[in-house]
């Protein structure tokens, strides 16, 4: 079974096995005070418009300002396949073909179905403590779950200037029905550098 611990989001201990996501240390950028400073520098960050909209109500607490959200991408969120990224550093994901920089190794599970995969990975993301490592800090929302499909996606904000992060998981059964992998893709929305958020996300 996956551990639904909140102190293990991306370790997820199995029955005798487990699976793991470290970023490497090259890829967990240390700056976070000035994370995406870049937005004023960049014209690859035309899309930033800020938005008045709400917070997630599990955020660490409100800030009254509006919000740099950034337009959902394209394949994200279709709870159809777990898409590539583009050349900015501050995506990963298990999608097949992707460059080395930007590639994730899928979690794996040694025990169980989808379904128990589904129901240890939901309570694992729903135990996520927001503002932990200072990151997250406006909370989350899981906005599509469908355990038929193995299919998870999630919203993180962060909390000053409310970027949306976009978290996606696809649970793949072994062809015998017992173990399998996890697919992953963590990418912000806008800016260019992350400065160790997905890190931090992920390896919490």
């Amino acid at each position: 079974r996956i551990q639904t611990s909140a102190t293990c989001l991306a370790t997820l201990l199995l029955v005798g096995s487990r699976c793991w996501l470290r970023l490497p240390i090259g890829k967990q950028q240390p700056q976070m005070a000035f994370r995406r400073q870049v937005l004023s520098l960049l014209p690859v960050l035309g899309s930033g418009v800020s938005e008045p909209v709400a917070g997630f109500s599990n955020r660490v607490e409100e800030v009254d300002r509006p919000k740099k959200v950034g337009p959902q991408p394209t394949g994200v969120g279709t709870g159809k396949k777990i898409i590539g990224c583009d050349f900015a550093p501050n995506c990963f994901t298990s999608a097949e073909g992707t460059d080395q920089d930007h590639y994730l190794k899928p979690w794996s599970f040694a025990d169980g179905g989808i379904s128990e995969a589904m129901a240890d990975l939901g309570q694992a993301i729903r135990s996520y403590p927001p503002g932990q490592q200072n990151v997250d800090g406006g909370g989350f929302e899981i906005k599509r779950e469908d355990a038929a499909a193995g299919y998870l996606y999630v919203q993180f904000e962060s909390l000053n200037e409310g970027y949306i992060d976009d978290v996606e998981f696809f649970v793949k059964p072994s062809a015998s029905g017992k173990g399998g992998k996890v697919l992953v893709r963590s990418a912000s929305r806008l800016g260019y550098l992350d400065f160790g958020v997905n890190a931090k996300r992920l390896n919490k």
